[in-house]
């Protein structure tokens, strides 16, 4: 029973009388990895946003038996677009980071500092965005749809690194359209 980072009693949401899911119930345990399916407006992101305690469930409760010490990406990337690369590391409070340099390289931004984030291809938005959660400090990570945008070897570079955090004991709760090589189970809502 202590393995279990967040557990999930029978969430239920609607947006004035259009019923988005209801009765969700789920746990999650460290090492675990639940990938939350569903067609587009089934609901995912606002799931998400009710476990990050941003909405608010119409029924239910969330169970958290960790401090919440969450790393969160969402479908859009937070970033400044009228910033350098470099200038939007350093508002992630990034720049001093031990395995900065590392990441850069591994995701190709390393030669990308100085340019405009507005230059840059929607990929390299999502890998510069992706960085918060390369150099995550957290014990649960929650992504909504982190895969899109990236190429192949980007997918498996995230998934590779997910499976890594896996072995670490960290929780990851993410929604993907996107076929990805993580280990995980399977939340579907409609």
């Amino acid at each position: 029973m202590k393995n279990i980072i967040i557990s999930v009693d029978n969430l239920s949401y609607k947006i004035n009388e259009n019923r988005l899911f209801s009765n969700v119930s789920f746990s999650l345990c460290k090492g675990e990895c639940i990938h939350i399916k569903g067609s587009n407006g089934s609901g995912k992101s606002t799931l998400l946003r009710i476990i990050l305690g941003i909405t608010s469930p119409k029924k239910g409760k969330i169970n958290y038996n960790i401090e919440r010490n969450i790393s969160y990406l969402g479908h859009k990337n937070a970033l400044k677009s009228y910033l350098s690369v470099e200038d939007n590391i350093k508002l992630m409070g990034l720049l001093n980071h031990h395995e900065l340099k590392g990441h850069l390289e591994t995701l190709s931004l390393k030669k990308m500092l100085d340019i405009k984030v507005a230059n840059l291809s929607y990929g390299q938005q999502k890998k510069l965005a992706l960085l918060r959660v390369f150099m995550n400090n957290s014990n649960l990570i929650i992504l909504d749809e982190p895969f899109v945008g990236l190429d192949k070897e980007n997918q498996n570079i995230l998934s590779s690194f997910l499976n890594n955090e896996l072995q670490n004991e960290k929780g990851i709760i993410f929604t993907s359209h996107i076929n990805c090589e993580i280990i995980s189970k399977t939340l579907k809502i409609d």
